[in-house]
């Protein structure tokens, strides 16, 4: 429990270290006179639009702030790009909870940075992600104007519905009348155009002919592999209820350490910050386990020589509360699910008389082929391809009698090579 406790400072720690990070990618600054200055932006997983970020123009040189004042744009090269305008941005609430009982088309005023999804030769697709919800501009070209893809939601009353104003629809026809004259087939795609990025950034591709460029990566996501190897220090230990007769009594326990082997593979929610992954891990190990207990009398002794085999699935939630681009610090946790083989174990009990007799159970205790537990890990990554971490292996029964069990726990340590 003290080392569960740890753990859970550390995490209530890790939001102290997100302050002191940094993860610079190439990229560039376009700043207030339209010059364009190359270099390195911290990138991060920006859920809401960034009104403000750090920029370098070599890696040793000290870290400016770029804001609407002093920036026009900016981007991560290969992965996204941001544009400076002044305009309208709807704040009309789409959570159903609170949505208002009549059409609200209130708006303020702002300057901002639109991460740009679509750069084509006539219109460009723009959004907008603030706390309460994502909005679409459209950009024309020839015109140099910039409009917000309107959206409505309220609670229609005399229904108990919620409805829709789906002006956006009108907006994109328009659009479409204007730059593709006589395609039919780009009008009915509109009109079934859900305001949602991936639909509005095939609509604004079509607006283009077809030939616009995605300025943003659609999907950040990425897949890596790793393998390693490692040592695990595990326990057995029999527990039973009070005055309940098993094979051994309450408490007693047995260690061993062995070798351990692990591969698997990544799933990168955004590749080029690193931040939260999807893990599944596959694990193989053996465990070998002795017990002896003799009675009070000291005239029979209980013995159980068992090997087991432990093969490993392990889903696994990993996320790197300190990040930098040569040393990420993290905590896992996954659900393991186990596969037992055993050798061909007995349960012997010794008499010691006049003369010796030994009597033997084979496959005594019977124990399980299959059971859940949960691996808790931290550790660090070196390097973009070192990762050393420890592991904690809550206990997990072994067995399914009533009144006692055989628990095993486990701590483990390793280092995984990681294939990029």
């Amino acid at each position: 429990m003290k080392r569960l406790f740890c753990l859970a400072f550390l995490l209530s720690q890790a939001s102290l270290y997100l302050h002191a990070q940094s993860n610079f990618k190439p990229g560039y600054v376009i700043d207030s006179k339209n010059d364009t200055l190359k270099g390195f932006v911290d990138y991060r997983e920006w859920i809401k639009n960034p009104r403000e970020i750090s920029f370098k123009q070599t890696q040793t040189a000290s870290p400016q702030k770029f804001t609407v004042t002093n920036a026009n744009g900016f981007a991560i090269t290969g992965a996204e790009y941001y544009d400076k305008f002044t305009l309208n941005i709807s704040t009309s609430t789409i959570e159903l909870a609170q949505l208002s009982h009549s059409l609200d088309t209130a708006y303020t005023t702002d300057t901002v940075f639109l991460k740009n999804l679509v750069n084509g030769k006539n219109v460009s697709l723009y959004m907008w992600t603030d706390k309460i919800k994502s909005s679409y501009y459209i950009f024309d070209k020839h015109s140099h104007t910039i409009e917000n893809l309107k959206q409505y939601l309220y609670f229609n009353e005399d229904r108990q519905s919620v409805a829709n104003v789906n002006s956006y629809i009108n907006q994109l026809l328009r659009l479409a009348h204007q730059y593709q004259p006589g395609d039919t087939k780009i009008l009915t795609r509109i009109q079934k155009t859900d305001y949602s990025e991936t639909d509005l950034t095939a609509a604004a591709i079509a607006l283009n002919g077809g030939n616009a460029t995605q300025q943003s990566v659609h999907s950040n996501s990425g897949v890596r592999f790793f393998a390693g190897a490692g040592v695990r220090y595990s326990k057995l230990q029999f527990n039973s209820s009070a005055g309940a007769a098993g094979p051994f009594s309450n408490g007693i326990h047995d260690n061993s350490v062995s070798p351990v082997i692990t591969a698997g593979m990544d799933v990168l929610i955004n590749k080029y910050t690193e931040k939260l992954l999807f893990r599944l891990e596959l694990a193989a190990a053996i465990n070998s386990y002795h017990f002896s207990e003799g009675s009070s009398e000291y005239t029979t002794t209980k013995t159980l020589d068992v090997k087991i085999y432990h093969f490993a699935a392990i889903p696994q939630v990993m996320y790197n509360f300190y990040s930098t681009d040569n040393l990420k610090a993290f905590i896992d946790v996954g659900v393991a699910m186990n596969i037992y083989k055993y050798n061909n174990y007995n349960y012997a009990t010794i008499y010691h008389f006049s003369t010796v007799t030994t009597v033997s159970q084979s496959k005594y205790p019977v124990f399980q082929g299959f059971e859940f537990a949960v691996p808790v890990k931290a550790g660090v990554q070196i390097n973009k391809r070192i990762e050393v971490y420890g592991t904690y292996w809550l206990p997990s029964s072994l067995t399914k009698y009533i009144y006692y069990s055989a628990d095993q726990s486990a701590f483990q340590a390793g280092i995984n090579y990681i294939f990029r």
